[in-house]
């Protein structure tokens, strides 16, 4: 089986669209507060308890989000 790679974030800011990716790779990340102009990509557990989150803003947001989807991210098949 060749699974293709999963997408990641840049290391600061990340757009809507690169967040879109991530969510739709991994069965529990989801985008939440959606405003205009922000929002926040949210990793929660199997039972949904919130384990790490970040506004799109964030200064070096994409980099922890990355760094907790190796730990805490499941994988769509």
């Amino acid at each position: 089986m060749n699974e293709s790679p999963a997408p990641v974030l840049p290391d600061g800011t990340f757009t809507y669209q690169e967040a879109e990716a991530v969510a739709k790779a991994y069965a529990n990340v989801t985008i939440e507060n959606e405003m205009i102009t922000h929002f926040r990509l949210v990793i929660r557990d199997r039972q949904g308890r919130f384990i790490w989150g970040c506004y799109n803003f964030d200064h070096e947001g994409g980099y922890w989000m990355n760094r907790n989807l190796k730990t805490y991210g499941i994988r769509k098949p």
